[in-house]
């Protein structure tokens, strides 16, 4: 039992656990990066994200290495004298991850940025694409109007020639019929009705549309916006406690 609460055994110990937190992130990250595509702005933002969701994991496996190198000699004013040249690995590896965070700070923001400024451009033109879509169903609708009109019309007149009409309901088929036919006379009337007829439908869709890309957009740039904010952040917090221990332990060696 007293071994195992000995001095050189947490030392090791801590120095074991610390190093392979190190090795592992920075293998982690390396395969990270095999990922980025430079042409994908989503491949450096998962990037850049992952790196800094993982960012504790060797800062914890630096102050673990830290504190068993500390431990090492079983009293702080001898620790510093231990194992040299893996203190200054540490340190050393610490300063350039504190650089690595505060490089992709900006890195990060100005991607996400890009990035959404891009997913607006593209949800604007899918919109103006289904209002296209939209002003040539219109076209063609409006196009197929005489057509429908002589369709009624021979429709109304053989109902009207079957006697299946009397009455009341002869006499508005009658009218309906004089109807049809002034409308064949005059183009311009049948197209003042059919536009009056399409008019209420076509505003309602291309209200939708610019509603559902208005929607779209704000989310995009929410995300955007919580994206930078959060990773930014975290990087940053990240860069000044590595490059503090960093720093700081370079000093304390080059001090002695």
């Amino acid at each position: 039992m007293k071994a195992l609460t000995s001095s050189p055994w947490i030392s090791l110990m801590l120095k074991l656990v610390g190093a392979i937190l190190i090795l592992t992130s920075l293998i982690d990250y390396i395969t990270l990066f095999t990922t980025i595509d430079f042409q994908n702005k989503q491949t450096i933002i998962t990037f850049t994200t992952g790196v800094v969701d993982r960012g504790f994991i060797p800062l914890v496996g630096s102050i673990l290495t830290g504190l068993g190198l500390w431990t090492e000699s079983g009293d702080a004013s001898t620790g510093s004298q231990a194992s040299p040249m893996l203190r200054l690995v540490v340190f050393v590896i610490a300063s350039i991850l504190g650089l690595m965070f505060l490089l992709i700070v900006p890195w990060h923001v100005l991607t996400v940025r890009d990035a959404a400024s891009t997913e607006v451009s593209e949800l604007g033109k899918r919109a103006e694409t289904l209002k296209t879509q939209v002003e040539t169903q219109v076209k063609q609708l409006k196009a197929q109007g005489p057509q429908q009109l002589e369709a009624q019309l021979a429709e109304i007149e053989r109902s009207i020639n079957s006697g299946k009409f009397s009455g009341d309901q002869l006499a508005q088929a009658q009218r309906e019929k004089e109807r049809l036919r002034g409308l064949k006379a005059d183009p311009k009337a049948l197209e003042a009705t059919m536009e009056a007829q399409i008019a209420p439908k076509r505003t309602e869709e291309l209200s939708r549309i610019e509603s559902d890309a208005k929607k779209a957009k704000e989310l995009t740039e929410t995300n955007a916006m919580r994206s930078a904010l959060r990773t930014g952040l975290n990087s940053l917090l990240l860069a000044i406690g590595y490059i503090i221990l960093g720093w700081t332990g370079l000093r304390q060696m080059l001090s002695t």
